[in-house]
């Protein structure tokens, strides 16, 4: 279950998003704590960021400073959020997973609604200071749980610097890249990763991010996502009727 889980959500990742919607239910389902599954899950799909980050690495074009300034936000983000999952209770966070889960397929369902809304709001210049504000709240929601952070992302740049899509998308994958991989550092360090199930996992993954980046130029990423928001609503409210029953 898991390994199929880990190509789906790499392939998920290169063609629309999204695969934390796969990668953390399947965790679950194996029966392995949320916390323990949270961290995992970030493992697992961290490796494939870094390959996004190389190609979009030409569309990074506001300064240096100001890219370092963005890192140095998702970074210390990412730390508060990765430290305050490990001082929540395993059970607290149990009953909290289905509403993140929520939370999460309602923002990657109304992601490009939400863009156009930005869009239609941008303002005329960048505006550093909001920019690195929203990248830091952003930051602590995506070391704690993650699931749709992009989205905020990309409506945070749209609005507090008028970027277009490559360049949103580009610092996207920078900022939440580098969530990834300092929530990943954290829990491997705290001893929260199940290596067993994230390692056979994350090779998976890579595989299916590459199969997925050769499917990009076949199939319509709007089709992968409306399949990956049908499973993803499935999933949430399975866990949704299960904590309530």
């Amino acid at each position: 279950m898991l390994l199929p889980a880990a190509i789906a959500g790499g392939a998920a990742n290169a063609l629309a998003g999204g695969g934390t919607f796969l990668a953390f239910p399947a965790l679950l389902f194996a029966g392995i704590t949320p916390i323990r599954s949270n961290a995992t899950a970030s493992f697992v799909l961290n490796p494939a960021g870094y390959a996004s980050a190389w190609v979009y690495r030409d569309r990074l074009i506001h300064g240096r400073r100001f890219q370092t300034a963005m890192a140095l936000a998702a970074i210390a983000g990412a730390l508060a959020g990765g430290e305050l999952l490990l001082h929540t209770p395993e059970q607290s966070f149990e009953r909290l997973v289905p509403y993140l889960m929520l939370g999460a397929t309602l923002l990657f369902s109304l992601g490009p609604k939400l863009r156009a809304i930005a869009a239609r709001r941008a303002a005329r210049a960048l505006h550093e200071g909001p920019m690195l504000a929203g990248q830091f709240f952003i930051a602590i929601y995506g070391g704690y749980f993650g699931a749709g952070m992009g989205v905020l992302m990309l409506v945070l740049y749209t609005v507090a610097a008028n970027m277009d899509v490559q360049e949103a998308s580009g610092l996207r994958v920078l900022c939440g890249t580098l969530i990834n991989t300092v929530a990943t550092l954290l829990f491997a360090v705290r001893g929260i990763i199940v290596w067993t199930a994230g390692i056979p996992m994350m090779l998976a993954c890579i595989a299916g991010g590459y199969w997925g980046a050769k499917l990009v130029k076949r199939m319509d990423p709007e089709k992968a996502r409306r399949t990956i928001l049908a499973y993803a609503w499935i999933i949430t409210a399975y866990l949704l009727a299960r904590s309530l029953l």
